[in-house]
């Protein structure tokens, strides 16, 4: 007896007339003020462009990666156990000093004695070079143990140290290959931010839809419970 039915209107039509004539208007001043070929790129400066250079210069400095080279050879010479007691070039040369020192003093002293070429003269010489040698070349190759890991353990510093050069020169490279990007995309960029715009501004002016559901009056609702109820 009571039933009721609901009823949905939907309107659609332009929002505003002024709003859509003035975004149309503003759309159309966007689009006449694009240049064609103008870019929005914009090249880096002076100090940026010096830094590069300062950078690229520094990282091929020759005495640098030069001075590297050596001493990674000398220390991977060492850290090989090519150094080890009197294979140490330092301490051959040093040896072939005293050798050189004693051998002289020795003779000396036996010459001015007149036993030159006697037996005692190589008896005499022999003890002195045992003497002046034989704890040397103990003490020579302990520490050489030392030298040798302290050599490994240098080895990977000097390699990280080798590397700065060119890391130094990919790190230029990529901001270099970065600006050229940006110089090649500019045109695309410069347009695509007046697509943008232009875009924008036709979306302001659309139209609006509004949906309408009316409710059941109280006493329809009342009446129909009360119908339904008996």
């Amino acid at each position: 007896m009571g039933s009721s039915t609901n009823k949905t209107t939907t309107t659609s039509g332009i929002a505003n007339q002024d709003l859509n004539a003035t975004v149309s208007k503003l759309a159309k001043g966007i689009s006449s003020s694009y240049k064609p070929g103008t870019s929005s790129y914009v090249a880096p400066g002076s100090n940026t462009t010096g830094g590069w250079q300062a950078s690229l210069d520094a990282a091929g400095n020759a005495d640098y990666s030069g001075g590297l080279a050596g001493a990674i050879s000398s220390y991977g010479n060492r850290a090989a156990g090519n150094e080890l007691g009197i294979n140490d070039p330092l301490y051959a040369a040093q040896r072939e000093r005293l050798n050189n020192d004693v051998s002289k003093s020795v003779m000396g002293s036996f010459n001015n004695s007149g036993l030159f070429g006697s037996d005692s003269n190589i008896k005499g010489l022999t003890e002195a070079l045992a003497g002046a040698q034989g704890g040397l070349d103990l003490q020579q190759r302990t520490e050489s143990y030392g030298r040798q890991s302290e050599a490994a353990n240098l080895l990977p510093q000097l390699f990280s140290g080798a590397q700065l050069p060119s890391s130094i020169q990919q790190s230029v490279g990529a901001s270099q290959d970065a600006d050229k990007a940006a110089q090649a995309n500019g045109q695309y960029d410069y347009l695509a931010k007046f697509a943008n715009l232009i875009n924008g501004t036709a979306q302001s002016g659309g139209t609006t839809s509004t949906t309408s559901t009316p409710t059941t009056p109280l006493w329809q609702q009342i009446l129909g419970l009360g119908v339904s109820a008996l």
